[in-house]
């Protein structure tokens, strides 16, 4: 092209020249071929930088810097250096029955359930940090969600140092972006809400050693936080031990297992444990299922299995918790139960995981229409009280069904719905009776 330009150029300047002026007018004829050729540089640079971009998001790139916006946030890269800005967007709606409410009628309500600014970056392939801001709707305010500096081998080691989320639960470890229901289950909840051992600690921190090996795709991380969310009385550590190990086997293309066992104990040193639950539905009235405890030794015990097959996933987990009375040390409260979910993907898409940390990860759409997975899970969870008896005198059973569809619109939007029963054994739910309660939850997420 460079070349016709060019003969062109020369052509139609050479052929108006007279042979008096012929020096003058081949100078101006240089000027005007060589600023021609600048701009037709341009524009084949400009084709080319923005054919890239239609394929990978990339607005700009230089020897060693490249903007990435295909995912709606922003990376940078230069060189071994990244940095990027991220979050998500959740808007949640909730219709409960009239059996469960406090006032003994139906409520119909909504919320921004997250919205979270994350911020990301590494100044070499060893070392890397993230914050996690949450802007809190009913405050108006903004929480380090989580936070913490990283340093990887590369060679199957690596430690954290600040907030970040212990390695129990599988569903836990997984975003609450990529879930498969709106909620997280009863054992995530009374775990996380009461003993703390599992999600991200409160205010405080601590120190995660993890490894893993590419050839077997096992995982492991043993993590000591300070983590009691409510100890005003003094300023001692209340340190929290987790420890999880577990295997993930490949099968063949979009097939593959995963099984682990994990470990969690603390010291409450008397503090208490005030339980106050809402069982799955967000903006529900809560319920209590045993008295204040004054808290000593507590122990969790936990299995985890999933199986995935193209556009076929289980999972289930089994949870443990004992909590002794500080002062007799014998068993205070026990709570024990499980979960089994199975999901399918109608468009053909898998779900996917990232074995390194023992985690799923989003649904990539395929098509323009994006991905449809339908979603049913039972769960069940027992309390058991050997010394003061709980809310009512006998044990108290509490199961959960959750039949649910995902629409994955894009890699960045999502619409999900679930319909939820939750069924109460010998407690009572707000409204003053021990009837299920049913639920309808929505939510909108947009997630970059």
């Amino acid at each position: 092209m460079l070349k016709k330009v060019t003969f062109i150029l020369f052509a139609l300047t050479f052929s108006s020249l007279s042979f008096a002026d012929a020096h003058a007018d081949i100078a101006e004829m240089k000027e005007q071929l060589q600023n021609a050729l600048i701009k037709i540089k341009a524009l084949e640079q400009a084709a080319k930088q923005d054919r890239k971009g239609k394929k990978g998001g990339i607005t700009t790139k230089a020897k060693k810097l490249s903007i990435n916006t295909s995912g709606g946030g922003i990376k940078v890269k230069s060189g071994k250096q990244k940095f990027s800005i991220g979050g998500r967007l959740m808007f949640d709606t909730d219709h409960m029955d009239s059996g469960h409410a406090t006032e003994a009628k139906s409520f119909n309500d909504a919320e921004w359930r997250r919205t979270r600014i994350n911020i990301k970056g590494a100044v070499n392939k060893h070392w890397s940090y993230a914050m996690v801001y949450d802007i809190l709707s009913e405050t108006n305010a903004a929480n380090l969600d989580e936070g913490y500096i990283k340093y990887d081998t590369k060679k199957g080691f690596y430690m954290t140092v600040g907030k970040t989320k212990a390695d129990m639960m599988l569903e836990q470890r997984t975003s609450s972006k990529w879930i498969s229901t709106i909620e997280r289950g009863l054992l995530n909840e009374f775990n996380e809400k009461l003993t703390y051992l599992i999600g991200k600690p409160g205010d405080g921190g601590g120190v995660k050693l993890g490894f893993y090996d590419k050839d077997s795709r096992t995982f492991g991380s043993l993590s000591v936080f300070d983590a009691y969310k409510n100890d005003s009385s003094d300023n001692d550590w209340i340190l929290h031990t987790t420890a999880i190990v577990g295997i993930s086997p490949k099968l063949g293309k979009n097939n593959f297992a995963h099984f682990a066992a994990s470990y969690g104990s603390a010291d409450y040193e008397g503090n208490s444990i005030s339980p106050s639950l809402r069982l799955g539905v967000h903006q529900g009235d809560k319920v209590t299922p045993f008295n204040t405890s004054a808290a000593g030794d507590i122990t969790i015990y936990g299995l985890e299995a999933a199986y995935v097959d193209g556009p076929l996933s289980f999972q289930a987990e089994y949870i443990d918790t004992e909590v002794e009375h500080n002062t007799t040390g014998a068993t205070e409260y026990e709570w024990d139960g499980y979960y089994g979910q199975i999901a399918y993907t109608f468009t053909g898409e898998t779900r996917s995981y990232k074995w390194k940390s023992g985690k799923f990860d989003k649904i990539k759409p395929k098509g323009d229409m994006g991905a449809l997975e339908a979603v049913l899970r039972y769960e069940d969870v027992s309390v058991t009280d050997s010394n003061t008896g709980t809310v009512n005198a006998n044990d108290i059973d509490i199961d959960r069904m959750v039949l649910g569809l995902n629409w994955y619109i894009n890699k960045s939007t999502k619409f999900m719905v679930n319909y939820v029963s939750v069924g109460l054994d010998n407690l009572n739910n707000p409204g003053g009776n021990t009837s299920d309660k049913d639920s309808i939850q929505t939510r909108f997420q947009y997630a970059f």
